[in-house]
């Protein structure tokens, strides 16, 4: 869970969402580090594409860039992927619940809309869930403060 106190509002584009959720899945989730190469390699970019986003995720304050070592995410990059991995993982539970979707379509079709689904209507689908702990894959799903009182 996120604290209220770090739920600062910060714009981020479509590409920089995607590096964050990847950079969280390798960092948190597989304790491995998210090197330029291996980011340039998923994302089947160029390297110096790669730096240039990580600079700009390091000017908000997202990640630590350290040139030719990689980045590595800071508690408020934590906190931002966490926020986009929930809008993810809800819309899985979704797609599966309603739609009869497998886990697998599910995340694929998750991953074309989350970024562009607001709080407001993951909220909504996590309470008619009756706020699911885990999505389909059995990943976390993160608490939001607004979606139940007394979670923050």
């Amino acid at each position: 869970m996120w604290r209220c106190s770090l739920s600062v509002k910060i714009s981020l584009t479509l590409k920089e969402g995607k590096y964050l959720t990847f950079m969280y899945r390798r960092q948190v989730e597989e304790d491995k580090r998210a090197t330029t190469t291996t980011l340039a390699k998923s994302f089947k970019v160029n390297p110096a594409t790669v730096t240039e986003t990580l600079q700009k995720l390091a000017k908000k304050k997202l990640v630590d860039y350290t040139r030719y070592y990689g980045a590595k995410l800071t508690e408020r990059g934590i906190i931002e992927a966490q926020k986009l991995l929930r809008k993810h993982r809800i819309l899985e539970v979704l797609f599966v619940k309603l739609l009869n979707f497998d886990a697998e379509s599910a995340c694929e079709e998750a991953a074309k809309i989350d970024h562009y689904c607001s709080v407001d209507l993951i909220n909504a689908i996590c309470q008619t869930y009756e706020h699911p702990d885990t999505c389909p894959c059995s990943k976390k799903i993160f608490r939001d403060p607004t979606c139940i009182k007394g979670w923050c």
